[in-house]
């Protein structure tokens, strides 16, 4: 029986068993059975994936920003930029020990601005691939017809339904 098949006795049985329903007081006992269903394999891959297009993002802008930093640690006689070599705090720490310029301070302003400008993007870049694995990655489930059109297309979610009631709301097309 394939996985498409066995969904609709599913369905067509659960149906039947919410139609043929009959209202029950509060001091009935009911008992629901409904026929179990075993997979070959599962619908969805166990686990949680980080968002991908996040963490991507997230490793470029880190990337792009650190680059630069890391070739001025390299070829600068100041000090102050051997700090660059650490990511994402080099910079503040780059700017915070700069000390007074002596001498020619005509690049001294563009140079703060860089670092600042620079430890804002690293520290973006660090945010979103933190944030990848904080918000991970949503996917859809279309189990499809022998036609190819998705035989269910739903969503669940929470829902209030009124006078201090709360529960689940399934919204879709079967």
């Amino acid at each position: 029986m394939t996985m498409t098949s066995r969904f609709a006795a599913t369905s067509i049985s659960s149906a039947a068993l919410l139609l043929g329903a009959a209202p029950v007081l509060a001091a009935d006992t009911v008992i629901v059975t409904v026929p179990s269903i075993t997979t070959t394999a599962p619908i969805e891959p166990p686990g949680t994936l980080p968002n991908r297009a996040l963490l991507r993002s997230g490793a470029f802008t880190l990337a792009a920003a650190y680059v630069p930093s890391l070739v001025v640690a390299i070829e600068s006689e100041h000090p102050a930029d051997q700090q660059l070599y650490a990511p994402i705090v080099g910079p503040w720490f780059d700017l915070a020990s700069r000390g007074e310029c002596r001498g020619d301070c005509s690049g001294e302003t563009v140079n703060k601005v860089l670092l600042v400008t620079d430890g804002v993007f690293q520290g973006l870049g660090a945010l979103q691939i933190i944030a990848s694995f904080v918000m991970p990655e949503t996917r859809t489930v279309a189990l499809p017809n022998s036609d190819g059109s998705p035989a269910v297309a739903f969503s669940v979610t929470p829902a209030h339904l009124g006078h201090g009631a709360n529960g689940v709301l399934a919204v879709g097309s079967f």
